[in-house]
């Protein structure tokens, strides 16, 4: 498939400003300084999270908020804003919707700020999981009286609730801004019952973690022996034909000696059973076949889901004739999303031309995810490869801000970064690919 140009178009279209957006692409930001960027895609982007992946990629607040003042959309922006957050619904939009407070709170907008100590005190969200939405924005708003403020609102919950992360994190975070000597003389000198209450709680975890720390030392010696203890092969074959999922396969398949693995692969050769033979694969998950047997491709198209997608993560572990020539068959076939990781140890000169020729990215945002992140591998992995036009197309596709990070770093370690990517890199949400250019 041959892709478009993946520069930035000069006039966007309504989803090429969304799309941008969501990638956090620095485009965008560029779009929003030479007004271009429309209000509506922006407004979009700051009242929902959109984000790939939550769990990894940090928050988009402050780069929303330099996009917003380039645009000059502070006014148009503020009225959504403050309706969405006095209507908490969807957790998962809350923090970026705090954080985005704090800004216009830091610009003098006490609007905003009420908004934050009201989510701290009286936590709108429903889920218990979301309580803590508000605290980190109101404490690095206001310092040592917003830490009192999430303190105190904590204290009343600890009277129903026992203490657990949320509290940590508090105290984590106003340690690193105001310290925890100065933390210990605010909650020790107030007379408020319920910052009583949370200091008393938090007095208590010390010394619980400090019986704990005791504990672990006066029973390393026998933990140590309880993991260094070696289990059999044959103790392997015999779980595997049990009913659990054996998820330790993979860390004792690194650590297994070259005969034990032929044990588990002479099994696998052998055996019919699917729930067995998924049990077995796992073994390989993370190291190479003894010996390679063509009967791992074989397991590549068996009809078990769970079973096809392990034997793909075990296939790319090796490099064999017979591997390369049936990726290269899937090439020109359908494509299954674990194919590109076979090129990783099984890379030949011009492959990467050859592969972006045939590559059809999945509509499926994960199994476009990755696809590309097998791709990131490949040049990774084979450095002699002509990284231009495939890590580009990386960089332009994946959602997610990680691998395009990967991507521009491939593309510099061969001096093949355009100028008009270097100044998209500079208004990059993810902070490593920005400082990777300036660097």
């Amino acid at each position: 498939m041959k892709y478009p140009e993946v520069s930035p178009p000069p006039f966007p279209t309504p989803a090429e400003q969304r799309d941008a957006l969501a990638k956090g692409l620095g485009r965008a930001r560029l779009w929003a300084e030479q007004g271009i960027l429309t209000e509506t895609a922006l407004r979009e982007a700051c009242l929902q999270d959109l984000r790939y992946d939550r769990m990894c990629e940090d928050l988009r607040g402050d780069w929303l908020w330099e996009i917003i003042n380039a645009a000059g959309f502070r006014n148009e922006i503020r009225v959504p804003l403050l309706h969405a957050l006095h209507d908490l619904s969807d957790p998962e939009n809350a923090r970026q919707l705090c954080k985005l407070a704090q800004h216009y709170a830091a610009s003098g907008d006490a609007a905003f700020r009420d908004l934050l100590y009201q989510i701290v005190t009286q936590k709108p969200l429903a889920t218990a999981d979301y309580d803590f939405v508000g605290e980190s924005e109101l404490l690095a708003l206001e310092g040592e009286r917003g830490f009192l403020s999430a303190a105190k609102s904590r204290g009343a919950q600890l009277e129903q609730i026992d203490w657990d992360w949320p509290e940590e994190s508090l105290l984590r975070e106003a340690g690193e801004l105001i310290g925890e000597t100065r933390i210990h003389e605010l909650l020790s000198s107030t007379s408020d019952p319920d910052l009583n209450r949370f200091f008393k709680s938090w007095q208590q975890q010390l010394r619980e973690k400090a019986e704990r720390k005791q504990q672990k030392q006066r029973h390393r010696k026998k933990q140590q022996a309880q993991q260094t203890e070696e289990t059999s092969v044959e103790t392997v074959l015999e779980a595997a034909r049990g009913k659990t999922h054996c998820s330790w396969f993979r860390s004792w398949g690194m650590q297994a000696a070259p005969t034990e693995l032929t044990v588990v692969l002479q099994a696998l050769k052998s055996s019919k059973e699917p729930a067995v033979l998924t049990n077995l694969i796992k073994v390989f998950a993370n190291r190479a076949l003894p010996e390679f047997d063509s009967r791992l491709i074989e397991l590549c198209q068996h009809p078990d889901p769970e079973l096809q997608r392990r034997a793909w993560v075990a296939l790319a572990n090796n490099s064999h004739p017979e591997i390369r020539e049936f990726a290269n068959r899937q090439l020109n076939e359908n494509q299954p999303a674990c194919l590109f990781s076979l090129f990783i140890r099984n890379y030949q000169a011009g492959d990467e031309h050859r592969i972006l020729a045939a590559l059809k990215l999945p509509d499926d945002v994960w199994e476009c995810h990755s696809v590309l992140g097998d791709l990131v591998e490949v040049l990774k992995e084979n450095p002699t490869a002509d990284r231009s036009r495939l890590a580009m197309v990386i960089y332009r596709f994946t959602p997610c801000e990680i691998c395009r990070y990967k991507a521009v770093q491939l593309l510099q370690e061969q001096s093949a970064i355009p100028a008009w990517l270097a100044e998209e890199c500079r208004f990059d949400s993810y902070a490593d690919t920005s400082s990777l250019i300036f660097a």
